[in-house]
């Protein structure tokens, strides 16, 4: 933990409490010693001259040697005094640096260890710090930033220099806006910045800190994951639509050929009313045609089966997921067993699953919490299978809304679709997997998912 920042004194580094301490006692020392000095010559002075008249020319002598003596002991305490000083505030300043040097180490290691970029830079414009986020998101190196002008790292119109001209000459500020940026690779990417005032030890402003994040990736699955939403949201209209056309459809249809027959019985069928008769009849072919058009589109289409890592699935999905878990301050843990056995499935839709459900625990703990992620294997009925569980330790759920939670467009929240977990549903059962939801008010959600495993392997269970 940082320090408080100190008040600026003249002299705040010399420790005046302990020295002052320190000379009282020898203070009282000395004078401790003087007096006794100064009795015992007055003892033997007396038995010198008991029954005796005293010689006047001693008392000269004894006034000379008492004199000596208490210059002795001022010239000894001065030089105590000085040596014991030295040698405390020798200490307290080697105290005091080694302390200042932990407290650079703890800073330079926080620095190093944040996920997010972090660049700082002076009034003057020159960059006095980056950490190896900002190297990545940059994709430059420490040794071409620190040290240099901004102006001359950052051409004119790109945006980290914009970003900074703001900040430093206009004071205007950025918090959390997600610019275009071109790095050196030549590859297009998305980062998220904000800007604020870098204040020193005086309160004064010394500079703008600079923090950078790439959420090009978790744009693009945001971006996957709205489309499927929408997708998912045609999908079951579509079937909706189609469904309860087709019975009317099929009654239509139905009696038309009824009263087709009827007609030809009674020999009342005439030309015209024939051709009406043929025009319904084709328009209903055409209406059922359309249906089922309808419904192979609302149809999910078959998944890609192949191998798929679990344990590198989740890793990517939660390293995607990881800017939105720290600015909800949720901790992510992860527990993935060793030597996981691949499930049989399509990644892309395994992977919609996994963000829909991360997504709503999020959504479980607006004021923070923990998200526990588990990949286990489990044997059922002799069959190796994959069991994935997420834990949240947010608001829970109502007995009776856990009931309808996977019902299309049923949803909890004010601006949700209520498709993310039909969607998952059925993903999971076209994957001949089950997914199940436990949960209690006040104490969290649980939803565990299961597939089948494409081999079997067990082995120990690390955590992580």
């Amino acid at each position: 933990m940082f320090r408080p920042v100190p008040e600026t004194t003249l002299f705040r580094g010399i420790p005046f409490r302990l020295i002052a301490s320190v000379l009282i006692i020898l203070t009282l020392a000395v004078s401790v010693i003087l007096l006794v000095s100064l009795e015992h010559e007055k003892l033997l002075l007396r038995g010198l001259t008991e029954g005796k008249s005293v010689p006047t020319e001693l008392f000269p002598a004894l006034w000379q040697s008492r004199r000596d003596l208490i210059a002795v002991t001022v010239l000894l305490f001065l030089v105590s005094a000085i040596g014991i000083a030295a040698v405390i505030t020798f200490l307290h300043y080697h105290s005091t640096r080694r302390t200042l040097e932990e407290v650079k180490g703890l800073a330079r290691n926080i620095l190093q260890s944040i996920p997010t970029g972090v660049l700082t830079v002076n009034r003057d414009g020159v960059i006095t710090a980056v950490n190896p986020t900002a190297e990545a998101v940059l994709k430059r190196s420490s040794s071409g930033l620190l040290g240099n002008s901004y102006a001359s790292v950052f051409t004119e119109g790109e945006t980290i220099r914009t970003v900074l001209d703001g900040a430093l000459r206009n004071h205007r500020y950025v918090s959390q806006q997600d610019l275009p940026y071109e790095r050196g690779d030549g590859l297009a990417r998305t980062i998220r910045v904000s800007t604020a005032e870098l204040t020193g030890d005086d309160g004064r402003p010394a500079g703008v800190i600079l923090q950078a994040q790439d959420v090009t990736e978790w744009l693009a699955l945001e971006r996957r994951v709205r489309v499927a939403e929408k997708l998912a949201a045609l999908h079951t209209l579509s079937a909706g639509m189609a469904h309860e056309l087709r019975n009317p459809l099929s009654a239509m249809d139905l009696n038309l050929h009824l009263l087709e027959e009827e007609l030809k019985d009674k020999a009342a069928l005439g030309p015209q009313a024939a051709h009406y008769l043929h025009v319904l009849n084709a328009e209903c072919r055409r209406l059922s045609a359309i249906l089922d058009n309808f419904m192979k589109f609302a149809r999910p289409g078959a998944p890609s089966l192949r191998e798929v890592d679990v344990r590198t699935l989740i890793a990517h999905i939660l390293m995607l997921m990881q800017f939105e878990a720290e600015e909800r301050k949720i901790r992510v843990e992860r527990v993935i067993e060793e030597g996981l056995p691949p499930v049989l499935g399509d990644e892309t839709q395994i992977s919609q699953v996994l963000v829909n459900v991360v997504i709503n625990a999020f959504h479980a703990m607006p004021e923070g919490g923990v998200c526990r992620v588990s990949a286990l294997r489990r044997e059922v009925d002799g069959k190796p299978w994959v069991e994935i569980s997420i834990r949240d330790t947010g608001v829970g759920i109502k007995k009776e809304e856990l009931a309808r939670l996977f019902e299309p467009f049923y949803t909890t929240k004010p601006t949700g679709s209520g498709l993310g977990l039909a969607i998952a549903y059925r993903i999971v059962q076209d994957h001949a997997g089950t997914i199940e939801v436990a949960s209690e008010p006040g104490n969290g959600a649980t939803v565990v998912m299961k597939f089948p495993a494409a081999v079997g392997r067990p082995e120990a269970v690390t955590a992580e």
